[in-house]
């Protein structure tokens, strides 16, 4: 029971003075603490532990709607009197307060009860004295004086000191040498586990102190409405939590609700002056009251310590008069220079009857006359500046309400259009179909020539993201040819949806800012066929638009941006890329979602399948795919490529069942979904469907003139349907021409071609066909090409009846295979040589076990290195050498060197790429 803790020194205090009083010498004791703090508690504690005394034990409590009753409190008390002095003394009372002059009555009236202490112990307790009657004040001053020689003690509980209406008694009390004062304070945070471990054990009471301590301050009254919310599953300061702040701060005084209230309202430490000014109270007064409530617990740090406190004491409050509140402190903080910020939600909170706080007013008074006649300029201008800082902050939330606000009650015409293109945008990066309903309105404001140039084309893009192609044309149409964005603009549209991109017009300028700067970019890399330096012009403008800052970039900067990389193979440069803007992504669900399917696709590109599906899902999680609009063929081709690679052909079936626009098929992200459905209906064995997919994606490609091999390597999945049809001469022809023109940037591309040429090869030229494409592939970053290529040289190995260099292979095949996830390779492989396949599932745990110095003896003896030069680069001496290799080859079960290769684990043979692309 709370009575029962951190109150040792009080209970202590108290049983002193009563056994001093059980002697004949009376005393009071003035039990003083803020609100709500257990000082009733208090009291009936001490009431139960002198209860063995038999004393005389009288009770009273006063009430502020019992003021008006004189002698109240001695009325209550004359209640526990026994029969014969309980009638003597209500006579008395009736007396004293009809009387003209009651003086003398008081003095028998405390004479009666002197009488009876004088043969039995008497205990009087009146709780919240400060609400006593004027007269019963005085009464208890009286008998004060006169108990100094009696066994009685008098015990005054409540908060004492910050009530003025007893601050004069208080002071005659205190006087009296008999006369003491005990302090009831709000409960430590050690007092509150020790509660929580008796209601709820010791687990949950650690878990719970901190944060039932912070919400309540210690106060008594407010820790057990926590506890209660939380046993009713209403988890921490819940509604009970709420009635019971109400309930403390009305007891305290309605000066009290309404600074509460105030604090409420202004969310933030303020200045006493501030608050007094806006609730039309005394500063100094204030601070007092903020002082005691801190000392309550119902403050901390002069704010309300809970959010849902702080929400249940604005919902206390009449809308009326709470938005007369907000505009008024609206008018008072933007008078006082605070950022527009801190202004302007409070302008936007009192919307319902807004005045233009900018100009002259009173505070509270004025704000309620000012109310209808809409919201003036200087306001506008205000929200539109705190949106701003918002949007630099990342508080995406609060900009969408400035500018919700803005876009309401702007009074031009073109300014509230203006108000309302950057609400579409800012609406857009957290939900897309939500923004949508802005696409029509903001469409009338383009024909009406109310948009700039650079809101029209945001328009464009959105319009575009939901499909609706017919009503984006129409506004490309009419976009100026001479504006050095429109000219980016269009460059992304012949890169991303080329039916709408200008044949006039395939240019760019260096006046359009970084972000749209990506495009000539993107247009080098799939319209002009220049791959070169494509790394180096990346970097230069990221690093000019620091991306996450500049809100000139378009919405779908990550796929205007890092999508070249990716195209040109320069995967690890890109996902660096990727990295160091996520971490900067903040509270953008749409920039998170695209970044995760950038991510995506450069895993699934490296053969990281399991990654791939991971970034793929979340980006699908982030934003649903219905949200992607004409963009969902990047993050649902990746998800199906992934999962159809590692064999889960459910999970891919089922994504390509998920509805998608018409609109989506005639962008560039509808290339990435058709191939993948292509490799989906190869892995059913649907070579015919898996045709038609593949060679949609070829004409849709070259009739856009974006045919390059690094965006979707269509070639590559039509000759393999047209191998698997028996097709192969139309299947070598294909090949050839996939070969034309290749750069080193395409060593993927070019790698699988030849694995593919080795298939429509005579049997006696595939092994040189296919280790050829097997050092070509190496030299990349795609381990699922290299695992299909070792497979198949395998298997040309064993045709060609060399059948241990086949097993070797055949296991470095597994292993690489293995860390792709490809599942479908790795049955295969265990098919073809199971025993060694199972034995290198061996080898990859004894190889956890090589040390660091034995790992790098391994991977440089597997690239062909001698004992001696292994010593020389690694400074060792050539006998160490033989001993690392010695227990190399106990722990991976090996006979000969030229076993190593093919059982070393993939990231050995990782670093041995290295190795040879340094030393060639």
């Amino acid at each position: 029971m709370l009575r029962l803790v951190d109150r040792d020194a009080q209970l202590a205090a108290l049983g002193l003075s009563w056994s001093q009083a059980r002697s004949g010498a009376g005393s009071v004791i003035l039990v003083e603490g803020p609100v709500a703090t257990g000082k009733t508690e208090l009291l009936h504690a001490f009431g139960d532990l002198v209860r063995d005394g038999a004393p005389l034990r009288l009770c009273a409590t006063c009430s502020p709607a019992e003021r008006s009753l004189p002698l109240g409190v001695a009325g209550q008390l004359a209640l526990g009197l026994p029969a014969e002095f309980r009638a003597h003394t209500t006579a008395l009372i009736d007396r004293a307060t009809s009387a003209t002059d009651s003086v003398a009555v008081l003095h028998d009236l405390c004479r009666e009860l002197l009488e009876l202490a004088a043969h039995t112990p008497m205990l009087i307790t009146v709780d919240d004295a400060q609400h006593a009657d004027p007269l019963s004040m005085v009464w208890l001053l009286c008998l004060a004086r006169r108990l100094a020689t009696v066994p009685m003690l008098l015990v005054l509980a409540g908060g004492l000191g910050s009530c003025p209406g007893f601050a004069t008694t208080r002071t005659d009390l205190l006087r009296l040498p008999h006369c003491a004062s005990t302090q009831v304070a709000p409960l430590s945070e050690p007092a509150l586990t020790q509660l929580l471990s008796r209601r709820c054990g010791s687990r949950m009471a650690d878990r719970l102190a901190g944060p039932f301590f912070a919400a309540s301050g210690g106060n008594p009254l407010l820790f057990t409405a926590l506890l209660e919310d939380w046993r009713a599953g209403r988890g921490i300061a819940g509604s009970g939590y709420q009635r019971a702040l109400l309930d403390c701060l009305r007891r305290s005084g309605p000066c009290d609700l309404r600074v509460v209230q105030g604090l409420a309202l202004l969310d933030q430490p303020t200045p006493a002056a501030l608050l007094g000014a806006l609730l039309d109270l005394d500063s100094d007064l204030v601070a007092d009251l903020v002082r005691a409530l801190e000392a309550a617990g119902l403050l901390v740090n002069g704010t309300v310590a809970h959010d849902n406190g702080r929400s249940g004491l604005l919902a206390d409050l009449a809308p009326g008069e709470r938005a007369a509140l907000h505009r008024a402190a609206a008018r008072l903080l933007h008078e006082r220079g605070a950022p527009a910020t801190a202004v302007a939600r409070h302008i936007v909170a009192g919307a319902g009857g807004v005045a233009d706080v900018a100009g002259a007013g009173g505070a509270a008074g004025a704000a309620g006359a000012a109310g209808a006649a809409g919201a003036g300029g200087a306001d506008v201008a205000i929200v539109l500046d705190a949106a701003d800082a918002h949007l630099l902050a990342d508080d995406l939330p609060a900009a969408r309400e400035c500018l919700a606000y803005a876009a309401e009650h702007s009074t031009g015409e073109r300014s509230a259009a203006a108000a309302r293109a950057r609400l579409a945008t800012v609406e857009w990066c957290v939900d897309p179909v939500t923004a949508a309903r802005h696409l029509t309105p903001l469409l009338a404001d383009a024909r009406a020539g109310l948009l700039t140039v650079a809101q029209r084309i945001d328009l464009c893009r959105q319009l575009i993201w939901r499909g609706r192609m017919q009503d984006a044309a129409g506004v490309v149409d009419e976009l100026p040819d001479d504006d050095a964005q429109v000219r980016s603009f269009r460059l992304w549209l012949a890169c991303t949806h080329p039916r709408l991109a200008p044949a006039r017009q395939r240019c760019w300028s260096r006046d359009a800012p970084s972000g749209l700067r990506f495009s000539a970019v993107l247009a080098d890399v799939l319209l002009h066929g220049r791959p070169e330096q494509v790394v180096d012009r990346c970097e230069q403008l990221f690093q000019e638009s620091q991306v996450h800052r500049d809100v000139r970039w378009p919405n779908d900067s990550p796929l205007v941006s890092l999508l070249p990389g990716v195209y040109v193979g320069a995967l690890e440069a890109t996902a660096t890329w990727c990295e160091r803007w996520t971490a900067n992504a903040g509270n953008n669900p749409v920039l998170r979602a695209q970044l995760a399917a950038v991510s995506a696709e450069i895993a699934a590109r490296c053969g990281d399948f399991g990654t791939a599906i991971d970034k793929a899902r979340a980006a699908l999680d982030i934003v649903a795919p219905k949200a992607w609009g004409t963009a969902a063929g990047l993050p649902l081709g990746t998800l199906v490529l992934a999962a159809t690679r590692t064999g889960d052909l459910d999970t891919a079936a089922e994504c390509l069942r998920l509805p998608v626009p018409c609109a989506m098929f005639e962008s560039r992200s509808g290339l990435h979904y058709q191939y993948a459905r292509g490799i989906h209906q190869l892995a059913l064995d649907n070579a015919h469907a898996a045709a038609a997919d593949f060679r949609a994606c070829g004409d849709l490609m070259r009739q856009w003139s974006i045919d390059t091999p690094g965006l979707v390597a269509w070639r590559i999945g039509l000759a393999q349907a047209w191998l698997r049809l028996g097709r192969h001469e139309q299947a070598r022809a294909l090949l050839k021409e996939q070969l034309v023109g290749l750069g080193p940037e395409f060593d993927a591309v070019r790698g699988a071609t030849m694995r593919l040429l080795a298939a429509c090869a005579p049997p006696d030229q595939r092994v040189n066909l296919l280790t050829a494409a097997t050092e070509i592939i190496d030299n990349s970053a795609n381990r699922f090409e290299l695992a299909l290529a070792l497979t198949d040289l395998s298997y040309a190995h064993e045709a060609a009846g060399e059948h241990r260099r086949a097993r070797l292979t055949a296991r470095r095949a597994w292993h690489v295979a293995q860390s792709c996830d490809a599942g479908p390779i790795c049955a295969e492989l265990a098919k073809l040589v199971g025993a060694d396949t199972a034995r290198g599932v061996q080898d990859d745990t004894g190889s956890t076990a090589l040390s660091r110095a034995e790992r790098r003896v391994a991977a440089l003896a597997a690239d062909g290195h001698s004992n001696r030069a292994i010593a020389a680069k690694l400074f060792i001496t050539e006998s160490t050498v033989e001993q690392h290799l010695t227990k190399i080859y106990r722990k991976l079960n090996l006979k000969r060197r030229e076993d190593l290769l093919a059982s070393l684990p993939p990231d050995l043979s990782a670093s041995i790429r290295t190795v040879s692309n340094r030393r060639s």
